[in-house]
């Protein structure tokens, strides 16, 4: 059996704590507040459903992340976009090269931006990996009870160094079996996290019953015209890879790959990919589906596409919209070029940084 840290412990976190101690593995769950904790020692261990069954016994719990990383085989940073900065400058100071670490789900650049800490910490890094989307569909339904919805079908990984994928893969197979593949970059796989591209559009355009609180199946949302503009928005994603010079799943590809969806009309692909889950709308606008997914994903594609003269208007126009909506400046708060060290940088040179973590801020 293998040691494995998970820092997070909201929905995923838990999902694969839960699992993987269910599997027999040495587990620490690192989060960094204390009451994060409380229902699962109040449970004396957390509950699955769904696509995992059983009461899993309580893992080691901790606050500090050293006590959490330091001797794990693999790492899995499970946390919130808005959380891999403050992690990964953490982490760097702790990571040896032997361990892996793995975004899942990564949102564009956070393997770059975790190797840009070691290299600024002057450390030798450890291999870094990351996925566009959770292998776990899943959601907590009451104190340390979390419905797993599905194991995706298949997840694409990559690494930084890109030429070692398939050391990754082979490393998480005891944890996670062969449903992760070999992604050829981590700007394909960073490109192919279509969270912003389901979960925008159907908020946006349904605000009242945000506001509302009426938690409605977000899928439901998704009326034919909807629909469409979730189809615009993901061209401008395509576009946008097309231009950096990788391909990456369309969202309709990546509903085959994680659910087996490939029939019907984009709302009957939606509705066969997401019914069963049948997971509800934001009831906030301090939802994820807001401060997560614009500022780490919108944000992130229009400031890589802007650099290199790509116009991306729909993408604009849902940040823009938004941060009226939310009263919140998303390009102020959220991932750019110039965060990552990408300032100034071309497509080859963006691309390059992609596949070994290099920017020239560190080189010089």
């Amino acid at each position: 059996m293998g040691s494995i840290a998970i820092i997070g412990a909201g929905n995923v976190g838990q999902a694969i704590t839960g699992h993987m101690v269910l599997q027999g593995h040495d587990v620490r769950l690192f989060s960094r507040w204390e009451k994060d904790f409380q229902e699962i020692i109040a449970n004396n261990g957390i509950d699955l459903s769904g696509d995992v069954e059983g009461h899993a016994n309580k893992p080691t719990l901790t606050t500090d992340l050293g006590d959490a990383v330091v001797g794990a085989d693999v790492v899995i940073v499970a946390a919130p976009a808005f959380a891999h900065a403050y992690l990964s400058e953490r982490l760097a100071t702790l990571l040896e090269p032997e361990q892996l670490v793995v975004f899942q789900p990564s949102v564009l650049g956070s393997s770059v931006e975790l190797a840009r800490h070691f290299a600024l910490a002057q450390r030798t890094p450890c291999l870094i990996a990351e996925t566009p989307t959770s292998l776990y569909t899943c959601r907590l339904r009451g104190p340390a009870q979390v419905y797993i919805g599905a194991i995706k079908q298949a997840v694409q990984l990559a690494t930084i160094p890109h030429t070692s994928s398939q050391d990754a893969l082979d490393r998480l197979t005891q944890y996670f079996g062969d449903r992760y593949t070999a992604g050829s970059d981590t700007l394909s796989v960073g490109l192919g996290n279509c969270n912003a591209i389901y979960h925008v559009p159907p908020a946006v355009l349904n605000i009242k019953t945000v506001e509302d609180g009426d938690t409605h199946p977000h899928h439901t949302l998704v009326t034919p015209r909807v629909a469409e503009v979730i189809n615009a928005l993901d061209q401008e994603r395509l576009a946008l890879a097309k231009a950096l010079g990788v391909k990456t799943p369309s969202f309709w590809e990546f509903l085959e790959s994680a659910y087996g969806v490939t029939d019907g009309s984009h709302v009957e692909r939606i509705t066969q990919g997401y019914g069963r889950q049948a997971f509800p709308e934001p009831d906030s606008l301090t939802h994820r589906y807001f401060t997560e997914d614009i500022p780490f994903g919108l944000v992130i594609w229009s400031s890589l596409a802007k650099q290199i003269g790509l116009p991306l208007p729909l993408t604009d126009s849902f940040i823009k919209l938004s941060g009226i909506i939310c009263g919140t400046d998303f390009e102020a708060e959220g991932r750019t070029a110039d965060v990552l060290g990408l300032e100034g940088l071309d497509a080859t040179e963006i691309k390059a940084a992609f596949l070994d973590g290099l920017t020239p801020l560190v080189t010089a």
